[in-house]
């Protein structure tokens, strides 16, 4: 066994009500445009080593991006130069340099990148605090445990790339069938029963890839029970596992299992999104860039929170990761190009302020931990194979094996 929570390794919530029969998106980020920021240094003939993971094509803050936001920074900086190494192998080049005794000054890495070095930085504490940096951004969510994530308070990560994640529907038929977005696992299960007689199911999951519900769980829970408590489950308190509210979760789950698509066990994301194209499925989880690609063609499907069991809904954010290591050799212009990550970015942006986030967890090439066992019990509780009656049993089995 491994360590718990790899299902909210990189994601924070940020809690926020939501009314009406849509949600605001976050807007679409494209590559900065050239302009001068007041972010200037007083540095002359100064060279940056700027370490970006190449996330594939499929991601849009590409090659292109950074060497448009390299450009800038260096326009706006007279002086500076940045040496940019945009490289799949990012982790290794870190750690490479960091060994020579060449460490970079800037570093975009994921924690959730499969290397484990991100993470191997963080337990040896070979970060620097960027305290002033967030500072000055107020607008940025940097008061959570993955940003911070020592007992010191201070800020070692800087997040960036946000992406939502949430249940995507198809607008029109949730408009033409009479419903209204669901707030709560209430209202979520009323549509259940609302669609009983129609030639589509309300919901279909991935159950041959069931990590979602790691965020469904905690979209539900946080707002009912509070940060703390939510911390108490996700740091193995058995007592904890025991609260009426993890067995309230599991009542609304069994409650729905005959009106889910059939054969939802066996499915897969790609799976999910099909049936919602084919008006089989009313709801799937997905993220924000789902519902992008899914809109490509037409405007028809849209994106709300993961139900609450009570109170204000949760927004589940996953975020990337950059920092700066101990070793740099420049950490005030570092800090300055972090700044102007921002300053291109997210200039005409906000977040909310408010969030919960999980603590990080050790990722290892398995991928195997608690949190598996979690998604996996709650399908069997799908197939019949578990009930709310002994859920937290079984997860307590678990846990005492970890």
């Amino acid at each position: 066994m491994k360590k718990f929570l790899s299902f909210l390794l990189a994601a924070l919530m940020m809690i926020s009500v939501f009314s009406g029969c849509s949600e605001e998106k976050p807007e679409e980020v494209e590559p900065p445009k050239e302009v001068e920021s007041e972010i200037v240094v007083s540095a002359l003939q100064k060279t940056i080593t700027a370490v970006v993971y190449d996330r594939g094509e499929d991601e849009p803050y590409d090659k292109k991006y950074w060497e448009t936001l390299v450009k800038n920074f260096e326009a706006a900086n007279e002086g500076v130069s940045v040496n940019l190494i945009f490289t799949k192998d990012a982790a290794y080049e870190v750690r490479d340099r960091i060994l020579s005794g060449n460490s970079p000054d800037f570093v975009f890495l994921p924690a959730n990148e499969e290397s484990g070095v991100t993470e191997a930085l963080i337990k040896d504490k070979a970060m620097l605090p960027i305290d002033d940096v967030a500072e000055g951004l107020g607008a940025i969510p940097f008061d959570n445990n993955i940003c911070k994530p020592y007992e010191d308070g201070s800020v070692y990560l800087a997040p960036v790339f946000f992406e939502e994640k949430g249940l995507i529907y198809n607008k029109e038929l949730l408009a033409e069938s009479g419903f209204a977005v669901p707030a709560t696992w209430d209202d979520f299960i009323s549509i259940a029963e609302g669609c009983k007689n129609k030639n589509y199911s309300f919901f279909t999951y991935a159950g041959a890839q069931p990590d979602e519900f790691g965020d469904i769980f905690a979209a539900a829970l946080v707002s009912a029970i509070g940060e703390e408590e939510m911390n108490k489950l996700l740091s193995y308190d058995e007592e904890a596992w025991n609260r009426e509210e993890v067995k309230s979760f599991v009542d609304k789950i069994e409650s729905i299992t005959k009106l889910v698509v059939s054969g939802s066990s066996t499915k897969s994301k790609d799976d999910t999104m099909e049936l919602l194209k084919n008006e089989k499925a009313l709801f799937v989880s997905g993220t924000s860039k789902d519902l992008e690609e899914l809109n490509t063609e037409e405007n028809k499907y849209d994106m709300c929170a993961y139900p609450a069991l009570s109170g204000n809904q949760t927004k589940i954010v996953t975020f990337s990761e950059m920092y700066i290591p101990v070793e740099a050799k420049e950490p005030e212009l570092a800090k300055d190009f972090i700044k102007f990550v921002y300053f291109d970015v997210f200039a005409s942006s906000s977040y909310p302020s408010t969030m919960f986030a999980a603590e990080f967890a050790s990722k290892n090439a398995a991928n195997e931990s608690l949190s598996d066992e979690f998604c996996d019990l709650v399908v069997d509780v799908f197939k019949g194979n578990a009930t709310s009656e002994n859920f937290a049993e079984k997860m307590l089995e678990y846990i005492k094996e970890y």
